[in-house]
């Protein structure tokens, strides 16, 4: 019987933001331990459920589940808290005895109040507590900015392919798979990679320049003796120094290839590095559209105050100008603002209620926050299940929420903030998107997963913010140089 350890810790820690992840930043979005992992994770759109559907399955392994910690993207991780989830897996194996494999569903991007590499602090331990011996395997997301000691300590990474990350069940899925036949000595995973110093902002993989890479990838992949071949973006909004972009090629006993296939890519990735960039436009440009109307919603996506990116969630740039604009049936998702959450409660639904809305986290660069007297709609609990293409069936908790009208714009206001990727926020608030003309949007790509075949179209907003669209408006004080395009 092969022992073999499963754990979840991520986060996407945004180190311009001065907000410190905690233990209660993990408890308001996800945090199980043991068994209680597999009823919250099992039928889920995730890379751990993918894991669990098919490890539980095998008569020849005892599946160890430790942790599942998964928090909002923010400022740093706790430092007490990292050494807290690092302790529980070191404990975990220890009491286990003799450990075959370690599986792990990481972001890559983990950065603490005392170290840059969160995932290579916790995959060192690891390494050190199960020996060189035992198979080390981790998927990583998209945006991961992969380090040395990453690559040094786990045996292989797996980066998603997409973004939006409708592919992070099937990642799972290979994790498990190459865990399994690894264990089996069916294979032996051997994994080179290529760094590429490249800032890149956020890329749809549906846009022809990366959509490219995607697909060799995996034609690379249908080669003999090829596990695995991915390309993680990394994550921009990190000042690190091992910032950047990474081709992970993963083989089966042959380093030379692998090497080939990372070198080939991440040459061909430096290139293109003058084509990788999203097309995004300004705030008067999307007033003009939006005021246009059409047959189906036009989707604005705030760009620069996305949550899932680190963000807070209750910038007010695009709303103020919305309600400037007199745009009509409009709806937005969303605004954290929990003071006025309660401003709506106690006035009661029916009510008109003055409100100093948003702006209040970060007004120098978010905005400041909008004065209005605003009619309450709705007040609910704030819950919902995701039941797009997108981490379908996990349930997201914005807590106490508010649905507002301002003129003709529908808000919602949260006391928890989530990245507004599907449907659901909307439906779950009494409002139906495919009604309106115009759905504002905290969110850069992932929404488009679901929005995308409802929108009209769908225009990218650039505005100040706290979650980078382009590098050369921040000023990087430790990420490595050369890097393009700072240089």
């Amino acid at each position: 019987m092969f022992q073999v350890i499963f754990a979840e810790f991520k986060h996407e820690t945004n180190t311009f933001s001065t907000q410190i992840t905690d233990l209660s930043s993990y408890q308001r979005r996800r945090f199980a331990t043991g068994h209680e992992m597999i009823k919250l994770l099992r039928g889920t759109r995730t890379e751990s459920a993918g894991v669990l559907d098919t490890m539980l399955q095998q008569p020849d392994v005892d599946l160890i589940p430790v942790v599942s910690a998964d928090a909002m993207p923010a400022g740093r991780v706790s430092a007490a808290f990292h050494q807290d989830i690092c302790g529980r897996l070191i404990a975990a194996i220890r009491e286990t005895g003799s450990i075959d494999g370690v599986l792990l569903c990481l972001h890559g991007a983990m950065v603490t109040e005392t170290s840059e590499d969160g995932e290579g602090d916790l995959l060192m331990q690891v390494r050190q507590a199960v020996g060189p011996d035992a198979m080390i395997v981790a998927t990583l997301d998209l945006h991961a900015n992969i380090t040395e000691k990453m690559k040094r300590y786990a045996n292989a990474l797996i980066p998603f392919d997409y973004y939006p990350h409708t592919d992070m069940y099937e990642r799972g899925q290979e994790a498990a798979q190459m865990m399994l036949r690894a264990l089996r000595g069916e294979i032996k995973p051997t994994m080179v990679c290529a760094s590429v110093p490249i800032a890149l902002p956020p890329l749809s993989t549906e846009e022809p320049a990366m959509k490219k890479f995607v697909d060799l990838a995996h034609d690379r992949e249908t080669m003999p003796g090829v596990l695995s071949v991915g390309i993680a973006h990394g994550f921009v909004c990190a000042d690190i120094q091992e910032l950047g972009m990474t081709v992970v090629a993963v083989t089966d006993q042959n380093p030379e290839l692998a090497d080939k296939i990372s070198t080939e890519f991440a040459a061909a990735l430096w290139r293109d590095r003058h084509v990788l960039k999203p097309a995004n436009i300004g705030l008067d440009e999307a007033m003009e559209a939006a005021a246009v109307p059409g047959e189906g919603p036009l989707v604005l996506a705030d760009l620069s105050d996305n949550p899932g990116g680190g963000s807070t969630c209750d910038g007010t740039h695009i709303l103020k100008a919305m309600i400037a604009a007199q745009i009509k049936k409009a709806a937005v998702a969303h605004i954290f603002d929990p003071e006025s959450v309660q401003a709506c409660e106690k006035a009661g639904v029916g009510q008109t209620v003055p409100l100093r809305l948003g702006g209040k986290l970060r007004p120098d660069i978010l905005g400041t926050p909008v004065d209005c007297n605003a009619y309450v709609k709705m007040i609910c609990d704030g819950r919902y299940v995701n039941r797009g293409p997108m981490s379908g069936g996990i349930q997201v908790d914005l807590q106490k929420s508010a649905v507002v009208m301002i003129d003709d714009i529908a808000v919602i206001i949260s006391s928890n903030v989530t990245q507004p990727y599907d449907l659901e926020i909307f439906y779950a608030h009494g409002i139906d998107p495919l009604s309106k003309q115009v759905l504002l949007l905290k969110s850069t790509i992932h929404f488009r997963a679901a929005f995308g075949p409802i929108a009209r179209k769908i225009l990218n907003v650039s505005v100040p913010g706290l979650t980078i669209q382009d590098p050369l408006t921040v000023s990087y004080t430790r990420c490595r140089r050369p890097i393009y395009p700072l240089d």
